[in-house]
């Protein structure tokens, strides 16, 4: 299925797995797979094979559902529920959406099952653009979605628009948290920014600031647009809070808001059962809308944890949305977990949520991370076009490690069956984890594959995204760790199969925070964008290929040779130049050293595949030049290490301090040369005791002192310069 690229392994360890698998509808039969369990050297490769993945049952509580499969529904029920499926199917008007409340609330006095809240607007406040200034936009360069931002950046969420004249429009939404706790902290905000020009720059749409003392949670929103072929749009959006200035209850808000009128409504979501001891994360949003432009119905998953006698017990609580063309919906809960639970603790657990049509319209939850149970993704359906609980379809068990934040996707038009997982396996339980994707054409049979399966990385917080309507397309993004670094990695599929990957998206230092988030660009035929955050800024990075290359270098005034790292994570930029006269430069790219490693991946966009110098920056080093031309190219990952050798750099212009080679520190005013005008500038800093981060400071201890003038002035001596070709 999937074109992969070779990987050098390091071992042969391998073991097996004995699952169950229906290979045709109603043929059980037992099947043996060789799962490997080697890690690649180069810790950039994909794994080379795929398996067929198979879903059983166990015994585990997970495989028993807290209601029986027929939800109880009587005669009557049924017929009701029918007449709500003729309606939806009908797609005759947006009241159609109303009728089916009311429709719904008749099953309701019967069997108690489900509980009707109408829409409210109790939570926070909505503070148009105008009342901001200036309005932020990104930087075209640089594609930012907020450039520099007071708040912290503590969650995403984004959505692009497929249907009408807009079509294209990128939405995003962000967490902005001030930092402060306690009974006077500051109540945290949502800011909602647009693209109408595929992500070349983002405006401020509508900030939405929480009220009384509440703080959003980190990392936990989630979005959903729904739309029609002309008229109002609606982003519904999901997300964690805490209240009592983060000391409190953590509970779900949800808002929606219109676009290109704008509107809003936000509440606070209280399943039945609700409780003070309980807490309310994770909540995962989808909708049947790609199928359904009239009369769609939205889908909530809730994480609950609730406290009992000491223990935790989490469930899953469901909530449903029959009429979402408005910003104050009416909200369907219904009333018990989708499974049955036990006692246990796992601040992983996690249920996502997609729908997809397999001749009747379906949703389907993927359960991760449950406590006691953690090597096994379990899995829910059911009838999409009624409010019922779904039935359990069995669990698959890859691996035995621990598994953790499963992600599903699909593209939802009518028999589109395609369906994506993607998830995170915590290999042997090392703390190393890697990233999978579990593919299937029919919901029925699965296959299996790594996406980064390597020694030196651990990936992790993965999510998918399927493009409306086009069955078989679909984006994952992930984090993608090196030491201390989060690089973001990026995968897109056409047909289930993989069109293109992008390595590592870091191109401009930062350093991602929040989880990435995959879209869809309506430009070269629906080219790949990824929203990601480092501390202060979001990111928007488009664009299908790039040109990774890992490059270790040491800088000498940073280096300890006693401890083998640097003190600090170094920011450095990466030229690539042509391997012949003129030299000119084709390429640029930045990235922080992990302090450790002194490693990082750089990422060139614009690079074609060829042979290029490599040439390291640093704001008060030599530039210093590979020894000879690298070949570069965006199909196979390469490598270079400046500190191992002498003869790594040209002309040999490095300087060997204990095991490392490093790159000469002193060149403050970078005019390729290391001579008394450095050490002038030095001396002066000294003099007046400059403090901070400093060309002059070249040992990174925060005080410019005589310490850094003798990385100077023993180059200087030396007379350290550039050598080039």
């Amino acid at each position: 299925m999937f074109n992969f690229k070779a990987i050098k392994i390091l071992s042969y360890t391998a073991i097996s797995i004995f699952l169950i698998c229906f290979l045709n509808p109603g043929d059980l039969k037992s099947q043996e797979l060789i799962l490997s369990r080697n890690k690649s050297e180069s810790g950039s490769e994909m794994s080379n094979k795929s398996f067929q993945a198979v879903l059983k049952n166990d015994n585990s509580p997970l495989s028993r559902l807290s209601k029986s499969n027929d939800d109880g529904l009587s005669a009557t029920e049924k017929l009701i529920s029918e007449k709500i499926s003729e309606i939806k199917k009908s797609e005759r008007s947006f009241s159609d959406g109303d009728k089916m409340i009311e429709l719904q609330k008749e099953i309701e006095k019967t069997n108690g099952m489900t509980n009707t809240v109408s829409g409210k607007n109790d939570f926070g406040t909505l503070i148009p653009p105008d009342r901001f200034n200036p309005q932020e936009t990104d930087n075209i360069n640089l594609s930012y979605v907020i450039e520099s931002e007071n708040n912290l950046i503590a969650g995403l969420a984004a959505q692009v628009e497929q249907r009408g004249s807009s079509a294209g429009k990128i939405w995003v939404a962000v967490g902005l948290a001030n930092g402060d706790t306690g009974m006077l902290a500051m109540p945290d905000t949502i800011g909602i920014y647009y693209s109408d020009n595929n992500g070349v720059t983002y405006n401020l749409y509508a900030k939405i600031a929480f009220s009384d003392h509440n703080k959003i949670d980190f990392d936990n929103m989630d979005m959903e647009i729904i739309e029609n072929t002309s008229g109002t749009k609606y982003l519904h959006l999901v997300f964690s809070y805490t209240t009592n200035g983060g000391y409190g209850q953590r509970l779900i808000g949800y808002t929606v808001v219109s676009a290109p009128t704008l509107g809003y409504a936000g509440t606070t979501l209280f399943p039945p059962g609700f409780g003070l001891n309980s807490m309310y994360t994770k909540a995962r949003i989808t909708s049947d809308n790609a199928r359904f432009p009239f009369n769609p119905f939205v889908t909530i998953a809730v994480t609950q944890d609730s406290v009992s006698g000491g223990q935790h017990y989490f469930m899953t609580k469901i909530c449903r949305v029959l009429s979402p063309f408005t910003v104050s919906p009416t909200l369907k809960y219904l009333s018990k977990s989708i499974y049955s639970v036990s006692a246990g603790f796992n601040n992983s657990v996690f249920t996502d949520v997609a729908n997809y049509h397999n001749g009747d319209d379906s949703l389907i939850f993927v359960l991760s991370s449950y406590p006691g149970y953690e090597y096994g993704l379990y899995f829910y359906k059911a009838y999409s076009n009624a409010v019922v609980y779904p039935a359990v379809s069995g669990s698959y068990i890859p691996t035995y490690d621990n598994l953790e934040y499963a992600t599903i996707a699909a593209n939802g038009g009518t028999n589109q069956t395609g369906l994506m997982i993607t998830f995170s396996d915590n290999y042997f339980n090392t703390g190393d984890f890697d990233q999978w994707v579990l593919t299937t054409s029919n919901a029925r049979n699965w296959s299996i594959a790594s996406l980064d399966y390597s020694k030196y990385n651990s990936s992790r917080f993965g999510d998918v995204i399927g493009r409306r309507n086009a069955d078989g397309s679909f984006a994952v993004t992930f984090k993608n760790f090196y030491g201390n670094m989060e690089n973001i990695s990026a995968y897109r599929f056409t047909g289930l199969n993989l069109s293109s990957n992008v390595y590592s998206l870091n191109t401009d230092y930062a350093n991602s925070v929040t989880s990435p988030k995959p879209l869809f660009r309506y430009l070269n035929n629906d080219s790949c964008l990824n929203i990601w955050s480092s501390f202060y800024s979001v990111s928007s990075t488009s664009g299908c290929t790039s040109t990774n290359v890992y490059i270790s270098a040491s800088l000498e005034a940073i280096y300890d040779e006693s401890a083998d790292y640097h003190y600090i994570n170094a920011p450095v930029k990466i030229l690539l130049a042509q391997s012949s006269p003129p030299y000119s430069i084709a390429d640029s790219a930045f990235a922080y050293l992990d302090y450790t490693s002194m490693t990082n991946v750089f990422a060139f966009p614009k690079a074609l595949t060829g042979n290029y110098f490599l040439i390291v920056k640093y704001f008060n080093c030599i530039e210093t030049w590979s020894a000879a031309p690298v070949s570069v190219s965006a199909s196979f990952l390469n490598s270079y290490s400046f500190m191992t050798s002498g003869t790594q750099a040209y002309g040999n212009n490095l300087i060997q301090k204990g095991s490392r080679w490093c790159i000469y520190s002193g060149d403050v005013n970078q005019d390729g040369t290391i001579d008394l005008t450095d050490g002038s500038l030095i001396d002066n800093d000294a003099f007046n005791f400059v403090s901070g981060y400093q060309p002059t400071d070249l040992n990174s201890d925060g005080l410019t002192d005589l310490a850094d003038g003798v990385f100077a002035d023993n180059n200087s001596y030396n007379f350290i310069s550039k050598i080039t070709p």
